[in-house]
C-alpha cells in the first residue's frame, strides 16, 4: 500500500531493486558414507580436516576403506564433507550400570559410551568423592585404554543443583552420556559408590553381519544436508550398492556419485560392469591404486574415489565447476591395481569408464572425464556437474519469487536475476560462444505463461545454455610444408 503524505515536506523512501543478486551455490562439499570405529549411525558430521575426522570416527580399520578415502579427499585438497557411519543391526553401545553407598547398593548411574562399538569396551571409569564439597558430590573420571581423557569433577544427582551430572555430562562430554536411575537411597548416600577401573561392557561394532542392505539404508541420512555435491561410498562396489547410490542422487537430483569399480578386474569384466548401469548422475573410476598404508607401512590397494572426489575439490577451486576433473594427478597415489594400455582404454573411455593411468615423468592421474550415461548431452562429468550447480544457484537465488503477483513485472525480475548470474558465468569461460546472445538465453514473458499457467499458479522460465565443452581429443595434424616461398608459373 503507498504511503500516506499528511504534512509538507521532503520525504524518502527506498524503492527496491528489480533485480536480485543470485550467487552460485558451493559445489565442493562431499558425501561419504562407510565403516568407521565409532561416532553416530545414519547420522552426517560435517568434518573439515583429517585429524577432525580420527577424533570423532577413528583411525583406519583393516575391514574398512572409509578412512584411507577420507585422508586421500583432504591429501588432494578436499575441504568439507559429510561423514556418516554404517552398521549392521547388532551394533550396540558399551555400558555399565554404577551402584550407590547403600548398605545395600541400588543403581544410581548408567554410564554409556557416546555411541556404539567395540571402541566403548576400553573405557573404564574412576570414581572419588568431589573436590570442593566431598561429602556431598562426586568426581567420575574417564580412562581411554588406561589413559585419562576426561575428569568431572563436583557432580550432584539432585536434578536442581548446578552441577547436576546428566546436564554437565551430556551433550559435552566425547567419550560418554549418563542417565539418572534415580536410586531410592537418600543423599548424599545415593552417590555411586567410590571405585577404581570399572569396565564399560557389550559395545559391538556390528561388522561381522553386515550386508548391502545397511550401506543402503543409511544413504537417507544425507537427505536433511543440501550441500553436499558429491557422494562416495569407498570400496562398496556390488551391483545393489551402485544403483542405490544412482537412484540415491538421480532422486536428488544435485549429488554425482564418485563410483569404485570392483577391484582387480580386467578391463572387459570392468566394461560389463559399467554396462549395467546408465546414469548421468554416475562417474565410474578404475583400476583401484595403490598407497602406503599407515597400518602397515606397505603398499596396499585401496578404491579411488576419496582421492578422486578431493581432486573435484581442487579443480571446482583452481579452475571452476565447468572444468573437467581430468589430468590432475593423485596425491598418495604410489602405484595403480592394474596398468590400461592405450589400446584398453580405447573401448573404456567410449564406454564411460573414466581410467586412472600412470605416465612416466609426470605421475598417476585421472586421464578420464565421463560419466555413466549413453545420453550424447550428458556424456561428461563437468556438463552435469555444471548442470547441477545453474539449477541450484537458480533455485535456490530465486526462492523470494514465490507468491508474488505473476505478472510482467515478475516476469523482468527474473530474467534479470538469472541473466545477470549468467552473465558472470559467461565471463568466467563455463559458457562457450563469441557473445552472450551464443552463450545463452533467459525466457519469461507471456508466452511461456500463458492463463492456463498463471491460473495453475504456475510461472514458467525458459533458459538455455551452451556449456563449454573439454577437448578430450587433442589433435595436431601436422604436413610438409616448402617454408613460405611462393610458386609461380610463368607463361
Amino acid at each position: 500500500m503507498a504511503k500516506e503524505y499528511l504534512r509538507p515536506g521532503v520525504f524518502v523512501e527506498e524503492v527496491p531493486s528489480g533485480a536480485f543478486p543470485l550467487e552460485g551455490v558451493g559445489t565442493t562439499t562431499a558425501a561419504f558414507l562407510g565403516v568407521a570405529t565409532k561416532g553416530a549411525l545414519k547420522k552426517p558430521k560435517l568434518i573439515t580436516n583429517f585429524t577432525q575426522f580420527e577424533k570423532h570416527f577413528g583411525s583406519y580399520r583393516k575391514d574398512s576403506f572409509l578412512t584411507y578415502a577420507i585422508f586421500g579427499f583432504f591429501l588432494n585438497k578436499g575441504r568439507r564433507c559429510y561423514v556418516t557411519r554404517v552398521a549392521s543391526d547388532s551394533a550396540d553401545i558399551a555400558k555399565v550400570t554404577l551402584k550407590d553407598r547403600n548398605a545395600t547398593p541400588a543403581d544410581t548411574l548408567l554410564v554409556q559410551a557416546l555411541n556404539e562399538g567395540d571402541w566403548g569396551n576400553k573405557l573404564t571409569l574412576d570414581v572419588a568423592d568431589g573436590t570442593k564439597s566431598p561429602a556431598t558430590e562426586f568426581k567420575l573420571v574417564v580412562k581411554d585404554q588406561g589413559a585419562v581423557v576426561e575428569t568431572w569433577d563436583d557432580l550432584s544427582l539432585d536434578p536442581e543443583a548446578e552441577r547436576y551430572v546428566e546436564r554437565v555430562v551430556n551433550g559435552r562430554s566425547n567419550f560418554i552420556q549418563v542417565a539418572d536411575q534415580e536410586s531410592a537411597t537418600a543423599a548424599p548416600d545415593n552417590r555411586p559408590a567410590v571405585t577404581s577401573g570399572t569396565a564399560l561392557t557389550g559395545g559391538a561394532d556390528g561388522i561381522d553381519d553386515i550386508t548391502d542392505s545397511d550401506f543402503i539404508g543409511s544413504l537417507p541420512a544425507f537427505d536433511e544436508v543440501d550441500e553436499i555435491n558429491s557422494l562416495s561410498i569407498p570400496g562398496r562396489t556390488s551391483q545393489a550398492v551402485v544403483q542405490a547410490g544412482i537412484d540415491y542422487c538421480e532422486g536428488r537430483t544435485d549429488v554425482g556419485y564418485a563410483v569404485d569399480a570392483p577391484p582387480e578386474l580386467e578391463p572387459t569384466a570392468v566394461k560389463t560392469f559399467r554396462e549395467n548401469f546408465d546414469s548421468s548422475y554416475a562417474y565410474l573410476y578404475y583400476p583401484w591404486i595403490e598407497i602406503n598404508d599407515p597400518l602397515t607401512e606397505r603398499p596396499l590397494l585401496v578404491p579411488p574415489s576419496g582421492h578422486v572426489l578431493g581432486i573435484f575439490t581442487r579443480t571446482d577451486t583452481e579452475r571452476g565447476v565447468h572444468k573437467a576433473p581430468a589430468t590432475e594427478t593423485l596425491r598418495g597415489a604410489v602405484g595403480v591395481a592394474r596398468s590400461v594400455t592405450d589400446g584398453a582404454q580405447e573401448f573404456l573411455n567410449p564406454a564411460g569408464v573414466n581410467v586412472i593411468r600412470p605416465f612416466k615423468g609426470r605421475g598417476i592421474r585421472v586421464w578420464g572425464a565421463r560419466t555413466m550415461s549413453s545420453h550424447p548431452n550428458f556424456r561428461y562429468v563437468h556438463k552435469r556437474r555444471f548442470l547441477m550447480f545453474l539449477e541450484e544457484s537458480i533455485a535456490e537465488g530465486t526462492q523470494w519469487a514465490v507468491f508474488e503477483p505473476n505478472d510482467e513485472v515478475l516476469w523482468r525480475k527474473l530474467t534479470r536475476t538469472i541473466s545477470g548470474f549468467l552473465r558472470r558465468q559467461f565471463l568466467e569461460g563455463a559458457i562457450f560462444g563469441k557473445s552472450e546472445e551464443e552463450a545463452y538465453f533467459v525466457k519469461s514473458d507471456e508466452e511461456t505463461n500463458p492463463p492456463e499457467v498463471r491460473q495453475a499458479g504456475q510461472v514458467i522460465t525458459e533458459i538455455g545454455v551452451n556449456i563449454v565443452e573439454t577437448a578430450e581429443f587433442v589433435i595436431f595434424r601436422v604436413g610438409q610444408w616448402d617454408g613460405g616461398k611462393s610458386i609461380i608459373e610463368l607463361v
